[in-house]
């Protein structure tokens, strides 16, 4: 009999050390107050997690695509960002800590993820940008089935997506903020250096003309001199200063 007991008691404690499995379609169930579609797409593997988010608000979408491996550090990005992320299971729960730089500004994050019943899916982020208040989000999400998330449409040239396109026409609308965000790291500076905070077309600033001209320039110099390749950039003069060094120091 006491033979029986431990072994049940081995068995009870060995399931409930297993970490659930978080694969799935997640659709966030809708509430009075909601203005935004959020869904996720998760693939849990033997090592790696993906974690897709794919949200929609006023008809545009942001799509973010990372993936973390429990025990070890990761890199992706956020909002064209480049992001570093530790990952563990603290019991059930899926814990990922993340460090996002914006310019000289930090973005710091704690996302928890676990399952209940298997049909619900809880989402919980504790952030804080720079100076901002810390923000601490709860979100629950109901399951789906595979085909209830559509496949990836093609992106849009930044021109359809963002408005007084100049240098960039072409490109995928996805990868603009990342290049602004290269900007903002080569030259140590946050966005309002060139832009009109919450006007961001606007050309009121000297140094978004000055901007577009040395893009100009630099991918001239790439293209006449290195067959279209990218060996120039603005951190090859910059530096993360704004006015470049002349001569060594």
């Amino acid at each position: 009999m006491r033979r029986l007991v431990t072994l049940c008691l081995i068995l009870t404690g060995s399931i409930l050390g297993q970490t659930p499995n978080l694969s799935g379609v997640w659709d966030l169930k809708p509430s009075s107050n909601q203005s935004t579609a959020l869904k996720i797409k998760i693939d849990h593997g033997p090592e790696a997690i993906e974690i897709v988010i794919r949200s929609t608000s006023n008809g545009q979408t942001e799509q973010t695509v990372n993936t973390f491996i429990p025990g070890r550090e990761t890199k992706g990005s956020v909002h064209g960002a480049a992001m570093t992320s530790n990952t563990a299971w603290e019991g059930n729960v899926l814990v990922i800590h993340s460090l996002a730089m914006f310019g000289r500004d930090e973005l710091r994050m704690t996302d928890y993820y676990s399952v209940a019943a298997h049909n619900t899916l809880t989402f919980r982020e504790v952030s804080k940008f720079a100076s901002e208040p810390e923000r601490d989000v709860t979100r629950l999400f109901d399951r789906k089935p595979d085909s209830y998330w559509e496949p990836d449409a093609p992106p849009k040239p930044a021109e359809e997506v963002y408005k007084n396109i100049r240098i960039l026409k072409g490109l995928p609308a996805p990868q603009v903020q990342g290049f602004m965000a290269n900007f903002t790291r080569s030259l140590g500076v946050e966005c309002a250096y060139c832009h009109v905070p919450g006007a961001f077309d606007r050309d009121d600033k000297p140094t978004k003309t000055t901007a577009r001209g040395m893009f100009t320039m630099m991918r001239g110099i790439n293209q006449n001199n290195f067959g279209g390749s990218d060996p120039v950039t603005c951190w090859t003069c910059h530096r993360g200063a704004a006015k470049p060094e002349v001569m060594p120091k």
